[in-house]
């Protein structure tokens, strides 16, 4: 009997490990894409420094991710290899301008799950003003990305920010688009 109980206790743990979800620590990443001139080119970059927050015993990945939270460094902003000029540029003139001395803060209010794809609401707050941005994701190949939009204006001292990055930034033809694609991505552990 108490080989049955053990071998039964043991069997309940084994289901309950596999049957958890959760990212893979080392693969979660944000990034973004900004845009500047009149054509609107786009100029990408990621944040190197997030705090994650995720629930600890998530059965799926709706569990999982309703109530996540992340704090971005804006000065962690990296604008890829040989962009030193844009990296300062991002970091030492557009998010001090817009964000003061804040973090960026997003917690996942709700979310809808279909077939490998569904719907997050991002509540993104800087400077204690927040806005909802919506996020869809795809899973593909054990590969979860999430992408949405934020209008910058929706926030206080955007437009002194644009136009701050925009007289530092020659290259920006003096525009600095409002917008900025969003992109969280993350492994997912088999």
């Amino acid at each position: 009997m108490k080989k049955i109980l053990i071998s039964a206790a043991v069997s309940l743990l084994l289901a309950s490990n596999l049957s958890a979800f959760s990212f893979k620590q080392d693969s979660l990443k944000i990034d973004f894409e900004g845009y500047k001139t009149k054509d609107m080119v786009g100029v990408s970059g990621e944040f190197k420094d997030v705090k994650y927050k995720f629930s600890k015993k998530a059965k799926d990945l709706v569990s999982y991710l309703k109530g996540a939270k992340a704090v971005i460094k804006p000065s962690s902003a990296f604008m890829g290899e040989g962009n030193d000029v844009i990296t300062h540029n991002i970091t030492k003139v557009f998010f001090p301008k817009f964000l003061d001395k804040s973090d960026i803060k997003v917690i996942f209010q709700d979310v809808v799950a279909g077939e490998n794809k569904g719907l997050i609401s991002a509540k993104i707050t800087i400077n204690k003003k927040s806005a909802i941005v919506p996020l869809s994701y795809t899973i593909n190949n054990d590969k979860f990305v999430a992408k949405g939009q934020l209008d910058l204006h929706a926030f206080k001292n955007s437009s002194e920010a644009l136009k701050a990055l925009s007289d530092a930034a020659p290259g920006h033809g003096g525009i600095s688009w409002p917008l900025v694609d969003l992109s969280f991505s993350a492994d997912i552990v088999k």
